[in-house]
């Protein structure tokens, strides 16, 4: 990106009357010594954005739309603190959304400017950072291992490994973490960092990319009133290095909100009510005859005076007198468009002719990835599979349900003998098998769409690929679940006592992993369809019940009525029944005892199953790549699914 010089910098700082500029300020370095860490630095590369005649109209159901923000213009430079404020229902989220490239549907009309050109967002996405309102991460990783992750996705790959040490150490320091780098996140079922400190480590996650712009959605939600005092602080520091910060809040106490830099105040109608340094607002508001009865707290005071109770004019409530008039809100608006609002487009423009000739970017910074796509798929798949090992309901439950189910089949089906019972118990024993394993990962769904939260949020501050996130997801999966499968397999096939060889059994274990697979590319292609977990969760079922009927042992193939027979070719559970029956029974020869009649008791196994379920050894090795080709399918689809319902979605 083009740097802006001291002296354009300078003049940038007088078109916004900026009269506490201190051009150096804009190129200014952090350093850290102690004990441990060599000097430190970090920079922000300079870039100010600004917008004019902003609206924004959400489409609502039968065609109709809604107009949420009407009109805004304003403009926030390098180094700056923006405060977003309003009443409930404002439209404050929109705005920082549509500021931070995150808003999804509606209209935006309007300009809106990044160093004087129109939004790049490859370029946008590389140079920003964004955080939530929700802190979304992943709880079994430590502070430090949450956030080294985060560089090694977005820092260019001349970066080095002790670098990356160097500035997650600098960033945890900055942010006042570094004394809970070793604690995990936590979950629900270990304990973790506080909400003070996840809301850090969550802003450090973005921090540590080195980023122009942060944008922060009602940062202080939820925390008490010195943390988010403390948060707040930490982020006015940031604006000394060059970061610009903007941010939507909520009702902020007085010592925050004068830590503001610049301050744009919207109205119960989505109106601009005021935009400018945060302490002109109130001598704005007492030059229109509004001042306030107890002057406490600036915030409170302003929102109290564009806010609109739209239920007391519905109740016919009236003479509250801490309710301002309806038309009091639009009264102000009104005044500031026609004394401010000129002024400020004026310099919206000035900044847009002042970068005129400047190319806003190199082409090398076009893509929002820093790092190669092998890289990518290193780094989520590593990451993914440390939080999962470390989650005991993952790895030790998982164990041990399979190595108590397996145990509880095989102690009901025992070393199953080869008189004539023993053809339908090894059917039935089979089936149940590969129907536990088919069901095997529906306990996972809520997981992969946790998953999905992170990937979304990830994904659009250009972190990875979808591609690379959706390889690297199953190759962090794909080992812990054959290890569950095989302690499962194993338990259960000597215990019933299935053909003891070793080529029958890697064939009963593979052609299990087989639909073990089916399952789980199933399950990810279903929770990137569904919106949810209980649409997901009814979706999966039903679909793995469907594929049950047309195996072979509810019901005879060719007695199934046409209309449902189409389902047996799609049926991944049905071809992986049948290659367990013919790895099994291949080679088997039952004793008929008195039995002579081959109509009652069929000696050869592979006959038996043959006249029974219409099995045929010829389609053996098909069975097991249709198999094969089902699970490629489900992945295919998955990842389709992923990149055309789900990579829009979130902010």
């Amino acid at each position: 990106m083009a740097h802006p010089t001291p002296s354009k910098t300078s003049e940038l700082a007088s078109l916004l009357n900026d009269r506490s500029h201190n051009p150096n300020r804009y190129s200014a370095q952090v350093s850290i010594n102690d004990d441990h860490h060599q000097p430190s630095a970090f920079t922000a590369v300079q870039v100010s954005m600004s917008w004019m005649d902003l609206c924004y109209e959400a489409q609502l159901k039968k065609g109709e739309t809604k107009k949420i923000l009407n009109g805004i213009s304003g403009h926030v430079a390098s180094g700056q603190m923006l405060a977003i404020l309003g009443p409930s229902g404002a439209g404050k989220t929109t705005m920082l959304d549509i500021l931070a490239q995150r808003q999804k549907g509606g209209i935006v009309t309007g300009d809106l400017l990044m160093n004087g050109h129109p939004v790049n967002q490859g370029v946008f996405r590389r140079v920003s950072a964004y955080v939530q309102q929700e802190d979304i991460l992943h709880g079994y990783l430590t502070v430090k291992e949450t956030i080294t992750y985060a560089a090694r996705l977005r820092t260019p790959e001349t970066v080095t490994r002790p670098e990356i040490d160097q500035k997650v150490q600098l960033v945890m320091k900055m942010l006042g973490i570094d004394h809970v780098q070793d604690r995990k996140i936590g979950s629900e079922f270990v304990r973790g960092v506080s909400g003070g400190e996840k809301k850090r480590c969550a802003i450090a996650v973005e921090l540590v990319t080195n980023p122009s712009l942060i944008f922060l959605d009602e940062p202080t939600t939820g925390l008490d009133t010195f943390t988010a005092m403390h948060l707040l602080t930490i982020l006015k520091n940031l604006t000394k290095i060059g970061v610009t910060v903007v941010f939507s809040i909520h009702q902020p106490r007085s010592s925050i909100f004068f830590l503001f830099d610049t301050l744009l105040l919207l109205n119960g109608f989505g109106e601009e009510a005021f935009f400018g340094p945060a302490g002109e607002a109130m001598p704005f508001m007492q030059s229109l005859g509004i001042s306030a009865i107890r002057p406490d707290n600036p915030a409170d005071f302003l929102l109290d005076s564009v806010s609109v109770v739209r239920a007391a004019e519905e109740l016919n409530i009236e003479d509250f007198p801490f309710m301002p008039p309806r038309t009091q809100s639009q009264d102000i608006a009104a005044a500031f468009r026609s004394t401010k609002l000129g002024p400020i487009n004026d310099q919206v423009l000035a900044i847009k002719k002042l970068y005129a000739a400047d190319s806003l970017l190199p082409e090398a910074m076009s893509s929002p990835y820093f790092r190669s796509f092998g890289t990518q798929i290193i780094v989520v798949s590593s990451r993914s599979f440390l939080n999962k090992i470390r989650d005991p309901v993952a790895t030790v439950v998982a164990i041990i349900v399979a190595i108590i189910f397996a145990t509880l089949v095989g102690s009901i089906y025992f070393r199953l003998g080869l008189e004539i019972t023993g053809q339908q118990d090894r059917m039935g024993v089979l089936f149940f098998l590969t129907m536990n394993t088919a069901f095997s990962n529906l306990g996972s769904l809520a997981m992969f769409l946790f998953d999905r939260s992170i990937y979304v949020r990830e994904h659009r501050n250009g972190m990875y690929r979808p591609s690379s996130y959706y390889i690297g997801k199953i190759l962090q999966d794909v080992p812990l679940g054959i290890c569950v499968n095989f302690v499962f397999s194993t338990i259960a096939y000597f215990m019933v006592g299935l053909q003891a060889t070793a080529e029958k059994f890697f064939m009963f274990f593979l052609i299990c992993t087989l639909v073990m697979l089916n399952s789980y590319t199933l399950c990810m292609f279903v929770s990137n369809v569904a919106k949810n977990y209980q649409v997901a969760n009814v979706i999966a079922p039903l679909i793995l019940v469907l594929f049950l009927l047309p195996s072979g042992f509810l019901i005879n193939l060719n007695s199934i009525p046409i209309i449902w027979r189409w389902i047996k070719y799609i049926s991944f559970f049905r071809y992986g029944f049948e290659a367990l029956v013919l790895n099994e029974f291949d080679g088997l020869t039952f004793n008929c005892g008195a039995i002579a009649n081959l109509t009652l008791c069929q000696p050869d196994g592979l006959l038996f199953v043959e006249n029974q379920f219409g099995f045929q050894k010829s389609d053996f090795n098909s069975a097991i790549y249709i198999t094969a080709g089902c699970c490629v399918g489900y992945a295919v689809l998955g990842y389709i699914c992923l990149r055309l319902f789900r990579t829009g979605e979130g902010k």
